[in-house]
């Protein structure tokens, strides 16, 4: 190597963070998005009610669902009742009972009625039925499947960028010497300089959850990149991949529950010996009063007794997975429990990294914490595409003329940076402005978001630069702001009324449309100040010679004499 260790890193930092910057830019928004995709389709939904401020107790709760099920003549046919409790965690606003008839001759699985039920009264809601949306769940599947693509093309393409973002972390680490210095120096004013300076608090400020988010993202489809280390090990046949997957997953792998209700031509039987409420009782017991989120009850079914199974409420652990504990209604005695940690090392590891990247664990405190994670590694990746144009800029202006290379980083830059959260901003606002009853609006919603991003790059191409950069912040900024006023004009859960109620989730997302919209508001301010030196050749200072020092030095003297 001709140059030294550290400059090859900067070299492999710069251009592994430049070749998939924008897609990285892409996966970090909307992924960022993703840690309040309840919340943000509770906001697209706007005929759904408000959270019930008073939550009646799971034992009170269970008791109204039993009395629903037992008097309803279709559940009465059905295989399996199950009964979400409301509670104070997300995505449990309401009490909700479903069953699910026999499985049909060459189905899956039976059909399945849902309802939801007064938490006080047992009787079932109206069934308010909500506008059809993409809602946050699709911004978050965006972040790994992206959109329009194959998803195994998609997954193994943001797999090729999740890789370079992993590389680009490591090799900035090593670059930046003095890296921790740099997190407390701000040069405002001086061009490049500032931009690094920047460039570098934002990198360190949260590198731990970079580097956790980035390396756990790979987890999340390790199989999918790494397909022949299962095939290598265990074999290649289905008895192979079952041994795999027994060793992996032995409870619920072997318990193979969801099999009885594929059998047919049997006799079902919702009738049981045994009182749930107890066995409710018992469970909460070692998980704590609010410890149970769900549970199932399924039917006997031939010699098989009827059970019933109680699944944990994990949103205090860090881990990805799924706690049940089960007992036989013919005898009220437990089937299994599964709340032992017996499972293999590799799988907790996995799990754990896995609950830590979705951060579903988390408080609304965290959560809000992972947001802003995520914001400030989105403005990591800007700053450090918007640096490589600002560093090469003042060349390409003495040489007259911009190169292609150069003018196609400049434009996509401003389509994407700019762009993607105006696009954003649309696919909300379409949300709203799309008629409620028009077919397919969801599939409109997404198809708004790329339209403008796709006419931002057609914009960004057409105007000069720092105007285009100013314009499209301008418009991002105000699309914000203006958002929780449309929600105003078009919807009854407008922010005053959300507030008023006490559902602060819910009035969360719109004081986060206000602040995003400020924060792109004063964006905009910064680029207007700077506009007219954007593209300004930059003026060298003369040094002065020793001659000048010599003849200025009588000068002040005699300064000095005569005041």
């Amino acid at each position: 190597m001709k140059e030294g260790f550290r400059q090859c890193m900067a070299w492999l930092h710069t251009w592994t963070g430049l070749v998939v910057g924008w897609i990285l830019f892409f996966v970090f928004l909307t992924g960022t998005a993703g840690y309040i995709q309840l919340e943000l389709t509770r906001w697209m939904q706007p005929e759904l009610p408000l959270r019930t401020q008073v939550i009646p107790s799971q034992q009170e709760q269970f008791n109204q669902a039993n009395q629903f099920l037992s008097h309803s003549p279709d559940a009465l046919e059905a295989v399996r009742w199950r009964v979400d409790f409301l509670s104070k965690d997300r995505g449990s606003e309401q009490l909700q009972v479903s069953w699910s008839m026999p499985t049909p001759e060459g189905k899956r699985f039976g059909p399945t009625e849902t309802r939801y039920l007064d938490p006080v009264t047992g009787q079932a809601t109206a069934q308010v039925e909500p506008r059809d949306t993409a809602g946050g769940r699709t911004l978050y599947r965006m972040h790994y499947a992206l959109h329009y693509i194959p998803y195994d093309i998609a997954i193994r393409i943001v797999g090729v960028c999740t890789m370079l973002m992993f590389a680009a972390i490591i090799t900035g680490v090593i670059t930046h010497k003095k890296i921790f210095k740099d997190f407390f120096t701000f040069r405002p004013a001086k061009g490049q300089r500032s931009w690094l300076d920047v460039h570098n608090v934002l990198s360190v400020i949260a590198l731990p959850f970079y580097i956790m988010i980035t390396y756990s993202g790979l987890i999340f489809f390790l199989n999918a990149y790494m397909p022949y280390t299962v095939p290598i090990v265990y074999g290649q046949s289905e008895e192979d991949q079952d041994r795999y997957f027994n060793e992996l997953y032995k409870e619920s792998f072997s318990r193979g529950g969801s099999a009885r209700g594929e059998q047919h031509n049997m006799q079902y039987s919702m009738r049981y010996a045994v009182d749930v409420a107890p066995l409710l009782a018992q469970a909460q017991q070692q998980w704590g009063t609010s410890g149970v989120s769900s549970l199932n009850i399924y039917a006997a079914q031939g010699e098989n007794p009827a059970r019933v199974e109680f699944y944990k409420n994990e949103s205090d652990s860090v881990q990805r997975k799924r706690t049940a504990m089960h007992f036989d209604l013919s005898t009220g005695k437990k089937i299994s429990d599964n709340t032992i940690n017996t499972d293999p090392g590799a799988l907790v590891f996995g799990r754990s990294l896995l609950g830590l990247h979705e951060g579903s664990f988390a408080s609304p405190v965290v959560r809000w914490l992972y947001v802003l994670s995520g914001l400030l590694g989105t403005a990591m990746i800007a700053t450090g595409l918007v640096l490589w144009t600002v560093k090469r800029r003042p060349k390409q202006i003495k040489a007259g003329k911009m190169s292609f290379g150069h003018n196609l980083v400049e434009h996509l830059n401003i389509a994407m940076i700019a762009g993607l959260p105006l696009a954003i901003a649309v696919y909300f606002w379409a949300n709203r402005l799309i008629s409620a009853t028009w077919a397919d609006r969801a599939a409109w919603e997404v198809h708004s978001l790329y339209m403008t991003l796709a006419l931002c790059l057609i914009y960004a191409y057409c105007r000069p630069i720092a105007r285009a950069w100013f314009e499209l912040l301008c418009l991002a900024a105000a699309a914000y702001l203006l958002l929780p006023v449309l929600n105003a004009f078009t919807t009854e859960r407008h922010l005053l009324a959300t507030v008023l109620h006490g559902d602060y989730a819910l009035a969360s997302v719109d004081f986060g449309f206000i602040l995003f919209g400020s924060l792109l508001a004063w964006a905009a301010y910064a680029v207007w100040r700077k506009r007219n030196a954007i593209l300004k050749a930059p003026v060298k200072k003369k040094a002065k010679t020793a001659s000048n020092v010599k003849t200025d030095e009588p000068q002040s003297k005699q300064q000095g004499e005569s005041s």
